[in-house]
């Protein structure tokens, strides 16, 4: 019993200490953005500064880092190492599927406002902190409390230049998720530190994509070639339970 009473008030000193201050970690964030990525205007460094600040500071649990120095140099740097590989992609729209609290998209229509930018987030109270950060960032954005398997049978099918996810899924499995909201000649670009395999080859084959020399470290490119086939995407969830290198791996030899 003494146990439990100790463990319990444990618990509750963790869950009463207070977090950080928007403020503290937005001057932190500021700090290490700008000692790293000198090209950024002011405009730009305040608004990634303000955007960890809301990070961490969130009562919703959009990511688990909660030290502003860290969360600005995975969040924020780790997307900007991506920048060649996205610049390399057509004129149009960018979609981050898989977007948890607006990482990388909320950095990458940041410094690329041109692009129209799409925030795709399954988890409801993900996507309103998404929504509630890019009106106080005054990014034009537009978010998607949805699959990306529903969205790619309708408006975003074939429609994006550039789609982007960081830590959604195995290569293979985001490539599936990913490239039916690509359009042909457009490129998906995946955080990844794994190199390309043939399981993420295999993906892009059967989704008419092939995979590319990246521009940067990094990051796994997948160029999309036409458009996508009538049976994809599948049915939410089929991408991870049943991924399509199992599927090859299936068939009877011949």
């Amino acid at each position: 019993m003494a146990q439990r009473r100790r463990v319990s008030r444990e618990t509750a000193s963790r869950v009463a200490r207070p977090r950080i201050s928007r403020e503290t970690a937005s001057r932190v964030a500021r700090s290490v953005i700008s000692a790293a990525a000198s090209g950024l205007t002011a405009s730009e460094l305040d608004r990634l500064a303000l955007l960890i600040g809301l990070v961490c500071a969130s009562p919703v649990g959009v990511t688990a880092i909660r030290d502003p120095a860290e969360a600005a140099a995975r969040h924020v740097l780790d997307a900007l190492s991506g920048l060649p590989a996205i610049d390399a992609a057509p004129p149009g729209a960018l979609a981050d599927v898989g977007s948890g609290g607006g990482l990388p998209g909320l950095v990458l229509a940041t410094v690329r406002p041109a692009r129209e930018t799409h925030l795709i987030e399954a988890t409801a109270r993900k996507a309103v902190f998404i929504a509630d950060t890019a009106r106080e960032l005054g990014l034009p954005v537009h978010v998607h409390a949805e699959r990306s398997e529903d969205l790619g049978r309708r408006e975003l099918r074939d429609a994006c230049a550039c789609v982007v996810a960081r830590a959604l899924a195995p290569p293979a499995v985001a490539a599936e998720l990913c490239l039916p909201l690509c359009r042909p000649g457009g490129r998906l670009v995946l955080w990844s530190r794994e190199p390309a395999g043939d399981d993420l080859a295999a993906a892009a084959a059967a989704l008419a994509g092939e995979v590319l020399v990246p521009e940067c470290p990094g990051v796994l490119v997948v160029g999309k070639l036409g458009a996508t086939p009538e049976r994809f995407p599948r049915r939410p969830g089929m991408a991870a339970k049943r991924p399509l290198s199992l599927l090859r791996s299936d068939r009877p030899r011949r």
